[in-house]
């Protein structure tokens, strides 16, 4: 059995659904952080923990022993997660290896923290809420009153992972840089296609009659939309375009914080997104977005990044975002925020010619569940 290590989230249920797909009745999961709400649906056996349960080791060594494990799949992980690891190898409790399916955030965090990676613009109003902001002073503001640090952490777990499971070898490299590891990479993608129900390509061109400017894709901290509000309100003739902030996941705290920032640099022309879309509506909205600014200076949002690309939207990076140089390198027509966005005429939609040219190399780059899962735990 291959044993998974969950802190719950939008794509365990995914990963349930994959993986017991290519590895069926191989799969059990521990999730932590479980969220009352959340339904997860299917057979697999599926046990809800809290990560402070004085029980916690004797619970998981039971799993372990009930359905004899042999891999153990971690889907991101926090605190005290070291802890588990080093119960699991010290007491034998399985025999294979252990893949660490990466998130993002725990490598991020970790380098933002130690002022090796900046995440944060200077005029961010987060900047000073140590403990929001990962930076040298939120580390040691942590670090006095006792609390883990995201850095310590990652160096915890690092021994313990064999794999290093993602789609973008850019944050692999960047935690080689870094850190000391001997886990390497393996391709792993949430969210893909099956060959056999893949959708034909379709190269018509989305309509996009509607004034809108799509900036970010949630509340999240590392967006700097503070950024991005600044540069758009001091363009000529932004009031003919409508702000549009995704804010239904994230932070309650910085979803607060961008609304009242929208609404004071854009007045009634600001509009965010604040209840979840089924898939195929919130689909059937970015397909609509001609002009998509992202203010992440990390590997974030790829997804709906993606999507936009691939439905023939005009996306803008911050140049230290990797994802700007990775797309660039694909063949895909995108463009700088900080070299490229200047007057009302940069915000018009993509030529026909350029919207068909990047659904192209969109339908080239795709990826199946086939074309890596079958070897997953080769």
């Amino acid at each position: 059995m291959n044993l998974h290590i969950c802190l719950d989230g939008n794509f365990i249920q995914q990963a349930m659904s994959v993986f017991e797909h290519f590895f069926p009745d191989e799969n059990v999961f521990i999730i932590f952080n479980f969220r009352e709400r959340r339904n997860y649906k299917g057979d697999v056996p599926v046990y809800r923990y809290d990560l402070n349960d004085s029980e916690l080791f004797d619970k998981i060594k039971q799993i372990c022993s009930t359905f004899a494990v042999k891999n153990v799949v971690t889907h991101g992980f926090t605190a005290n997660y070291s802890r588990i690891f080093q119960y699991l190898k010290e007491n034998n409790l399985f025999s294979g290896q252990v893949y660490w399916i990466f998130w993002g955030y725990e490598l991020y965090n970790a380098l933002g923290e130690t002022g090796k990676y900046k995440l944060v613009d200077e005029n961010s109003p987060f900047i000073k809420l140590t403990y929001i902001a990962p930076n040298p002073l939120h580390a040691l503001v942590r670090k006095i009153i006792g609390k883990h640090l995201y850095s310590e952490n990652l160096e915890k777990v690092l021994p313990y992972f064999d794999y290093f499971c993602f789609w973008f070898p850019h944050d692999f490299e960047l935690l080689h840089k870094y850190y000391i590891s001997h886990a390497k990479f393996k391709y792993f993608k949430y969210i893909s296609s099956y060959k056999s129900e893949a959708e034909k390509a379709d190269f018509n061109i989305s309509p996009k009659n509607v004034c809108r400017i799509m900036v970010n894709h949630q509340a999240s901290l590392t967006g700097n939309h503070k950024t991005i509000f600044q540069k758009l309100s001091a363009i000529s003739g932004i009031d003919k375009f409508e702000i549009c902030t995704p804010l239904s996941y994230g932070s309650n705290y910085i979803r607060k914080s961008v609304l009242r920032m929208g609404k004071r640099y854009f007045g009634d022309k600001y509009n965010a997104l604040l209840n979840l879309m089924p898939l195929n509506e919130y689909n059937n909205f970015l397909d609509s977005i001609p002009v998509a600014i992202f203010g992440t200076m990390r590997q974030e949002a790829a997804g709906n990044i993606m999507r936009l690309l691939k439905s023939g939207t005009k996306v803008y990076f911050r140049e230290k975002n990797p994802l700007f140089q990775y797309y660039k390198e694909k063949g895909f027509i995108v463009f700088s925020f900080e070299r490229e966005l200047n007057d009302i005429t940069d915000l018009q939609c993509l030529s026909e010619e350029g919207q068909l040219h990047n659904m192209q190399v969109a339908e080239n780059m795709r990826v199946f569940y086939e074309d890596f899962m079958p070897s997953f735990f080769d």
